[in-house]
């Protein structure tokens, strides 16, 4: 299964590894389809969209990742703030407020 995650989230024992990825290896995995997002903030999910042209489904729940399972984290490292309060956000301040990384479990 391959998910979208908003945190590094390790919620079953195993082992994991995770590394950064670019802008251009995130897009290059998004390409290949078939994800399941779990992006809890709808200002995340704008923030991504800026990011990747593609809205990814808000959903707050967890998951359970089982070996060969993998997970894109797009974890903002700052708030935002509110969209509706402070206008359009800009792609420079997400592109400097960001960690994208690929989460995979192992075993």
């Amino acid at each position: 299964m391959r998910y979208i995650l908003n945190s590094a989230v390790i919620t079953s024992p195993g082992t994991y590894r995770y590394r950064l990825l670019s802008v251009e290896e995130a897009k290059d995995w998004l390409d290949r389809g078939g994800f399941y997002s779990t992006i809890g903030y709808e200002e995340t999910a704008d923030a991504f969209e800026r990011v990747f042209g593609v809205r990814p489904e808000v959903r707050r729940e967890l998951i359970k990742m089982n070996p060969g399972d993998e997970a894109l984290v797009f974890r903002l490292t700052k708030r935002l703030g509110d969209v509706s309060k402070k206008g359009h956000i800009g792609m420079e301040e997400v592109l400097a407020n960001l960690e994208i990384g690929l989460l995979e479990r192992i075993e």
